[in-house]
């Protein structure tokens, strides 16, 4: 094994520190290749709750527009790279809010859904973000599920005093000061210290490190590198690439030629996937661990048998078969969701939406009231709302939901708990199969 320091390709001077200007411009100006080709108009609001999985601009919003209704703005990158989780994330929104409506709306006010295509651009998100606030007077926000896009619009929306919760999982734009913003699904970088533990389960102590140039990528692997540096883990290789970069044979060469005992992988959307099969096909058959769950729509792109050994940490977990799922909550909604849309839901991102829709709700029962103000500091009061990833606590003083979280590992396509797959065998099963010592 290679015992060489490690290097950092195009990304050799990353701070572990937060700089905001400098992670800013440099998503930005990657967003628009990362994302670009995007089919949709410009800021184009997206209106009917019964809207197929592609369609992306319309002229009015879900929800009734006759009388007062409390108005949720929502963007999502709705063409482009990402499309295929914003359209998700859209579908389960509009779900939740007629679901709240059926049940007595927020205070008895039905909620309204103003949705609008980022086209994966920060740009098109900043202004849609002051549309939103200046222009359709929303009373919340759901926002981005990418974080760069949170990250450049959370201050616009925490200076307007608008009750906001955003679907990115960085760590990044969460250590803001922005009390109006929340989050309901993960932080990433809140598993580092587990994912060391993993690391350390499988007595590992050499890793090498694939990551992108966007916020989420960066933040969580400097999160990583902190966690398993300070458990003795040395990272011999850190390979990155630029947004829109399909071919990393060059990158993974190096990986497969560290001697890394085991590979974390800090990437977005559909490049996951194809850094995994490009992994497999150079010849590493080791543990890849993913900063974010291998979603069914990701296995779907690389392959089943090269899906095996991805693990993760994540509350949320995505099945190929409603008949496979074994959590009554998530069954319910992958139930609800394919009967309304066609088609069960293949990426997390729906779920983020349900669980983010379902806390703004419980927030109104608190509050008894739809205020921005009043919504906030209910938030706050949340301490037992049953998410679909688990129990959802926002009283630690994070604004963050969910803070404890499963570990998976992906076996023969399904999503198998760490601990299970550690104590039952699984691990040596492994071994065995692979022929490696760890």
């Amino acid at each position: 094994m290679q015992t060489a320091k490690p290097t950092k390709r195009k990304g050799e001077g990353f701070m572990k520190k937060r700089i905001v200007a400098l992670i800013l411009a440099a998503v930005m100006g990657a967003s628009l290749t990362a994302c670009g080709g995007g089919t949709g108009e410009s800021g184009s609001g997206n209106s009917s709750s019964q809207k197929s999985n592609t369609e992306s601009s319309a002229e009015t919003s879900t929800g009734t527009t006759d009388g007062e209704t409390f108005k949720i703005g929502v963007f999502q990158p709705l063409s482009g790279a990402s499309a295929a989780y914003g359209i998700e994330a859209r579908n389960a929104i509009e779900m939740a809010v007629d679901y709240v409506n059926e049940n007595g709306g927020f205070n008895g006010v039905p909620g309204e859904v103003v949705a609008y295509d980022t086209q994966c651009s920060v740009e098109e998100a900043v202004k849609i973000a002051s549309k939103l606030v200046n222009e359709e007077r929303v009373d919340a926000v759901l926002g981005s599920l990418l974080s760069s896009e949170m990250f450049a619009t959370g201050n616009t929306l925490n200076e307007a005093g608008v009750y906001t919760i955003g679907l990115g999982t960085s760590a990044s734009w969460m250590q803001e000061d922005w009390p109006y913003v929340f989050r309901a699904s993960m932080n990433n970088g809140a598993g580092s210290p587990t994912i060391a533990k993993m690391i350390q389960d499988m007595n590992c102590t050499k890793a090498a490190v694939f990551y992108g140039q966007d916020d989420a990528a960066l933040s969580a692997y400097s999160l990583f590198e902190e966690a398993v540096t300070a458990e003795g883990i040395e990272i011999l290789l850190a390979e990155t690439y630029d947004q829109g970069d399909t071919d990393f044979s060059a990158q993974i060469t190096n990986i497969v030629n560290s001697g890394a005992e085991v590979v974390f992988m800090s990437t977005i959307g559909e490049t996951a996937p194809i850094v995994a099969k490009q992994l497999r096909q150079y010849g590493y058959d080791g543990v890849i661990i993913s900063k974010e769950s291998f979603m069914a729509s990701q296995i779907a792109i690389a392959g089943e048998e090269n899906s095996n050994y991805i693990a993760f940490v994540n509350p949320y977990v995505t099945y190929e078969s409603i008949d496979d799922i074994d959590i009554p909550e998530v069954k319910e909604f992958a139930e609800k969701y394919a009967e309304r849309y066609g088609e069960i839901n293949k990426t997390d991102s729906s779920y983020r939406g349900w669980d983010s829709v379902m806390v703004m709700w419980e927030a109104s029962k608190i509050a008894k009231s739809n205020d921005s103000e009043a919504l906030k500091e209910a938030t706050n009061q949340i301490s037992d709302l049953q998410g679909l990833g688990g129990t959802l606590d926002f009283t630690k003083g994070n604004r963050e939901g969910y803070n404890e979280f499963n570990s998976f590992i992906l076996i023969d396509g399904k999503n198998v708990l760490w601990s299970k797959w550690m104590n039952e065998g699984g691990y040596e099963d492994y071994l065995a199969a692979t022929g490696r010592d760890k």
